[in-house]
């Protein structure tokens, strides 16, 4: 299965057809980062109290906004990417730099 989400020319935003399933997953090179929340469209993608490594999502019409906070185990040292997982292939989408823990994707549902 090859990756869904596609670039726009000229911006940081990303388009993919309406109702596409998407699995987006953290790398880390610094540490271990999760995801400790996330909402799309306002659907939280992380239960209460947990943090994970990925997380699933449907994507509705319109452009809207994929939230996150990120938490590193290495703190502000730590370093990660997040990523389109669609096996065998992956995406590199954005980087997850441990002195910004919050995190912001446009994703434009056509």
């Amino acid at each position: 299965m090859a990756c869904k989400l596609q670039r726009v020319p000229d911006t940081s935003e990303y388009q993919v057809p309406t109702g596409t399933r998407l699995v987006l997953v953290t790398k880390d090179h610094i540490g271990q980062v999760l995801i400790s929340k996330a909402e799309y469209a306002g659907q939280q993608l992380v239960p209460p109290g947990m943090a994970k490594n990925r997380i699933e999502f449907d994507v509705v019409a319109g452009a809207k906004a994929l939230t996150m906070v990120v938490v590193f185990s290495a703190s502000i040292n730590g370093r990660g990417e997040l990523r389109e997982d669609a096996d065998p292939d992956s995406q590199f989408l954005i980087d997850l730099p441990g002195g910004e823990p919050f995190q912001l994707l446009r994703i434009t549902g056509k």
